[in-house]
């Protein structure tokens, strides 16, 4: 399961950074400020991501410690 979560978790990221993505008209990814307005709404995915990997991986220990 965790392999799973890994995938699809550097799958995401890969998918959100990728800085020559094709959008509407509208949407210039050439001006300097929109790196930041993308990592404001990545920023949220990132700290759940994290907090998700850190649980997990705080179980598994405590888990392996319970084994020993």
């Amino acid at each position: 399961m965790l392999k799973k979560i890994n995938m699809i978790a550097v799958t995401s990221l890969l998918a959100m950074s990728s800085l020559s993505a094709l959008a509407h008209g509208g949407h210039d990814h050439s001006d300097p400020s929109s790196g930041l307005i993308h990592l404001a709404w990545a920023a949220p995915v990132l700290i759940i991501g994290a907090f998700i990997s850190y649980r997990l991986r705080k179980n598994k220990l405590s888990q392996q410690d319970k084994e020993s």
